[in-house]
């Protein structure tokens, strides 16, 4: 019998020591990890599927409930400037009279002079006196912002829809209250060029 060298290990091959396993079986275990893997995931989807997410029924009744709120919602005030000033209940107050002169050197300079009045409520009068004592250089400077920082075609539109609009919800806001109904305009000059 001989006598074993120590670096007779060395020349085994893998399969015959028991510690490895061969490269078929590791691909094999690899190939059912990734199966049972995706088996959990097809698992999940279809109890999201079936359990949590509402039915089509459930999706159609919530909108049509939604729906049915919208509809119940008012706003705080119109925005519509027509349907306020037809109101026989609304009385005038001065908001100013503003000049503003747009001279950007990438487009036609335009001057605008421009007399703004609210429409508010005649059983709100004493209220909007008082508020606008109070916030009346606010209110001011509110509305030359919104006049610096109009479009020129908002500007040249000729019914300053936008700007009224503008020039109500500040004033609005500022005032704590939707006091003004409405916003129109006198004494309108606007010039354009050089």
């Amino acid at each position: 019998m001989a006598a074993q060298h120590p670096n007779d290990d060395v020349n085994k091959s893998p399969e015959s020591d028991g510690l490895t396993q061969p490269k078929k079986s590791i691909f094999t275990s690899n190939l059912l990890a990734m199966l049972v893997l995706f088996v959990i995931a097809v698992a999940e989807m279809l109890v999201v599927y079936f359990y949590v997410l509402p039915s089509p029924t459930a999706v159609k009744a919530a909108i049509e409930e939604t729906a049915k709120q919208d509809t119940k919602i008012q706003p705080l005030y119109k925005p519509s400037v027509d349907e306020s000033m037809q109101d026989e209940e609304r009385e005038e107050v001065d908001l100013g009279e503003f000049t503003y002169m747009e001279s950007d050197t990438t487009s036609v300079p335009v001057r605008l002079s421009i007399h703004f009045y609210g429409l508010v409520n005649k059983k709100d009068r004493d209220e909007y006196n008082k508020r606008y004592e109070i916030h009346k250089n606010r209110i001011r400077n509110a509305i030359l912002v919104i006049l610096r920082s109009s479009k020129q075609s908002d500007i040249t539109d000729p019914s300053l829809g936008m700007i009224k609009n503008k020039v109500m919800v500040k004033v609005n806001e500022i005032l704590g209250m939707p006091l003004i109904k409405g916003v129109i305009y006198t004494d309108i000059a606007v010039q354009t060029g050089g």
